[in-house]
């Protein structure tokens, strides 16, 4: 004789609700491609350097108290200046 259990009750959904649509602007603008950054946007700049470059930078970096950024900027203007640039 088989015996029959009874259903587990349902648990609620921890998932969360679905996000909006996107606007159909913005979804026409990832569609095509077409965002060009306007010129105070930010925007990443990746390239590869040696390890030891890197660490003199980051310590050139923390001991003047900057960030990478602004000695990498710093030292692009001084460079576009003695070039003439």
């Amino acid at each position: 004789m088989t015996v029959v259990a009874p259903k587990p009750p349902r648990r609620p959904s921890t998932k969360g609700t679905a996000p909006a649509a996107p606007q159909a602007a913005e979804a026409s603008l990832k569609a095509g491609h077409t965002h060009q950054a306007g010129p105070e946007e930010l925007v990443n700049a990746n390239f590869k350097v040696d390890a030891q470059f890197k660490h003199e930078v980051k310590m050139f970096a923390a001991m003047h108290k900057m960030t990478m950024v602004d000695v990498f900027r710093q030292g692009f203007a001084l460079l576009k200046a003695s070039k003439g640039g």
